[in-house]
């Protein structure tokens, strides 16, 4: 779910409610007015005596031998902002939590490692998960209760948050001795999580057999696994592109062009400014909860682009360019790094600025004939203030009439006088990471500049900003301020990043850094299993478990970007070591990946890759002159491809070393396991060769 505080909630509480003689905190009512999130801001003037993430809370907790209520939340989700307005902002409903409990508030975004450990207990508990996340701790931090919305009166089979508040208080005085072992025993289990052990390789049958199990859940209709809400889960769609290029698997191509297709015609898709909404409500890609999200773009302009050079379809790159447009447009900031999202509401009102009526589309776009063939109105896709605007042309198909931009631009004009939704402008090292790996690979398969140099000028910010005063990578920059240590993903997403802006700029500096960072996080986060965990070792006393994120849905697991990272680097660096702990990994896995593929798409677009073999591409060229090689072999996908790019000689990657250039012109080695083809100049060999 998601809802999450409108930016800027002005009115002049007090902790309490009114005559409580609470004091004012720097900024707002409570702590949270002195916090960098934008997320903790938005409840800064909340009548809950609200403390942020710390010591400061559990020590109250102690000492006064009261509960904690855990809420987490982010600032673009739309059911945190439902609760907020709901609960956190009525006087009676705060007095009651202030009373009997010490209340923390956490942005998911900023302490990924504090809402995983928690989310683990809630989908323990229920089965489910999502925002906004309630959990009710002990005082030194374990879980014995946990929801994610309550709310203010019963309804559709939800209890009302006061009476949530008023049990979960009676059970810790008067049930106190089962909650500790109730406690106890689920917080065992989160340590103890260790998954089985299965085959230390994954066979062509094995494979075969997982991709068996994802289309069965498959959504043959619309695409996507089958149920509402509906997800882009890209790291699925990823791996159904990557199996398809592989091993000429048709029918996970079409599975994943019915999804790709049903999103680009959906209302999930802003049609006029571009870019994806985090979900759908339904199962059609209809009606979406409006945030949009960092990841999502980053993460759909690269499915976008590998599907269409899969299949040709220059509307699939259309949809990955238009992606990236609305990115570098709406989300890209001074200082050249990219904010985390868009809020899904404006004010109390969700979606408002992306609704429609017939009337309004009639007075500004020349009647319905005009509109009308480039947009529809689904009955079904109504809500309060408006339509979702949907495609009404069918993906693959052009609108007939060549007026439609200027339609466009006028809709567009239109839309930008509405209020617009808040922009949470904390800059995420490791979706940053994605966007500049997806900015990189469109750039050169599309010959866009623009691209290239926001993908360059990203990496830099990052590279230089982005490090905690010891030098580590930061988990977030918060303008100039870098904060917190990175996470596994921060870490294995960097890397990645790293290695296409080697490619793209042909500078040994960024495979040193992609080195360097795989190097800390595999000293920093290994784990005894062979798994690493997401946070650094020591990283938080506060955490009563160290988490460990194997399954993927919106994003790759740190677990899977870590794979792909250690074999790139093993055949750039051919260290033997980067091979040894990917296969680890790998196969440490396998069991989990067998039992519940659809969960592990990232993972097993990785296996896929190993199973058919890695191929890689020495460019012996100037810097910024292999430009012209690369461009041809990054035109179409090729999952299994490894560039490594110096000037010739003994310097550079390992992959170069001893390869010269031929007639002093940029020369091509592709090769297997370190062995090389013969040298070229020519395109059209080096493309046989890679082909072969």
């Amino acid at each position: 779910m998601g809802r999450a505080g409108a930016g800027g909630l002005t009115t002049d509480y007090t902790c309490g409610g009114p005559g409580s003689g609470a004091r004012r905190y720097l900024g707002g009512v409570n702590r949270l007015g002195r916090e960098s999130s934008l997320y903790l801001r938005q409840h800064q003037d909340n009548p809950v005596d609200w403390y942020p993430w710390g010591p400061e809370a559990f020590e109250k907790a102690r000492r006064e031998d009261l509960p904690v209520l855990l809420s987490v939340g982010y600032s673009t989700c739309h059911w945190c902002h439902v609760m907020a307005h709901e609960s956190f902002e009525d006087h009676e409903t705060a007095a009651l939590q202030n009373r009997l409990f010490v209340s923390i508030k956490v942005d998911r975004e900023e302490r990924p490692d504090v809402d995983r450990v928690y989310m683990e207990a809630l989908q323990a508990m229920t089965g489910s998960g999502g925002w906004p996340m309630t959990v009710f701790l002990l005082p030194d931090g374990r879980p014995y209760f946990a929801g994610t919305y309550f709310p203010p009166q019963d309804r559709h089979g939800l209890p009302a948050f006061g009476r949530v508040l008023g049990a979960a208080a009676a059970a810790f005085r008067e049930h106190r001795a089962e909650l500790e072992a109730t406690a106890e025993r689920l917080l065992s289990a989160q340590r103890a999580r260790v998954v089985p052990a299965g085959p230390t390789s994954l066979g062509p049958e094995m494979l075969a057999g997982a991709r068996d199990s994802v289309l069965a859940a498959w959504d043959q209709r619309w695409g996507g696994l089958r149920g509402a809400p509906k997800f882009p889960q890209a790291p699925l769609l990823e791996y159904l592109i990557t199996r398809a290029a592989l091993v000429a698997d048709v029918e996970a191509g079409t599975a994943a062009g019915l999804a790709l297709s049903g999103m680009a015609e959906g209302g999930i898709r802003d049609q006029l400014g571009g870019g994806f909404h985090r979900y759908s409500v339904d199962d059609r890609w209809a009606v979406p909860h409006f945030e949009k999200m960092l990841y999502d773009q980053a993460q759909l302009i690269s499915v976008y682009l590998h599907y269409g050079q899969l299949t040709g379809s220059p509307e699939a790159v259309g949809v990955a360019r238009s992606t990236a447009d609305f990115t570098l447009q709406q989300l890209r900031l001074p200082s050249g790094g990219f904010a985390a999202g868009l809020d899904a509401d404006v004010g109390v009102h969700e979606g408002s600025t992306y609704l429609w009526s017939k009337r309004a589309l009639d007075g500004l776009g020349g009647g319905q004939a005009s509109w009308r063939k480039l947009f529809r109105l689904d009955p079904q896709a109504r809500l309060e203030g408006g339509s979702v605007l949907q495609a009404a042309c069918p993906w693959g198909s052009d609108p007939p009439d060549l007026a439609i931009g200027a339609l466009r631009s006028r809709l567009l004009e239109e839309r930008s006088h509405r209020a617009q939704p808040a922009r949470d402008e904390k800059v995420v090292v490791c979706w940053n990471a994605l966007l500049i790996a997806a900015l990189a690979e469109l750039g050169l398969a599309t010959g866009e500049e623009r691209y290239l140099e926001a993908a360059i000028g990203a990496g830099q910010l990052l590279r230089d900003r982005a490090r905690d005063p010891g030098g580590d990578l930061a988990h977030l920059l918060y303008g100039d301020s870098a904060r917190l240590s990175a996470n596994l993903e921060d870490r294995a997403a960097m890397g990645l990043a790293a290695l296409w802006l080697h490619e793209v700029t042909g500078a040994e500096r960024w495979l040193d850094w992609a080195v360097e960072v795989g190097e800390t996080a595999e000293a920093r986060h290994r784990g005894d299993g062979g798994v690493w965990f997401d946070t650094p070792a020591g990283a938080d006393s506060q955490l009563v478990s160290r988490p460990t994120t194997l399954e993927e849905g919106a994003t790759r697991s740190g677990v899977s970007l870590m794979v792909q990272l250690c074999w790139r680097l093993h055949l750039l660096t051919g260290e033997a070591a980067w091979q040894d702990r990917a296969s680890v990994a790998l196969g440490h896995m396998a069991g989990a990946m067998l039992r519940a593929p659809s969960a592990f798409g990232g993972l097993l677009a990785e296996a896929q890759v190993l199973a058919v073999g890695p191929v890689q591409l020495a460019l012996i060229a100037p810097q910024g002159s292999h430009r012209g090689l690369l461009g041809v072999a990054r035109s179409s996908f090729r999952p299994q491809l490894a560039v490594a790019c110096s000037g010739g000689g003994d310097g550079g990657p390992q992959l170069t070393r001893g390869r010269v250039m031929l007639e002093g012109r940029p020369t091509a080695y592709v090769c297997r396991d370190f062995s090389c083809r013969l040298p070229t100049t020519r395109v059209e060999d080096m493309e046989e060769q890679l082909a072969g």
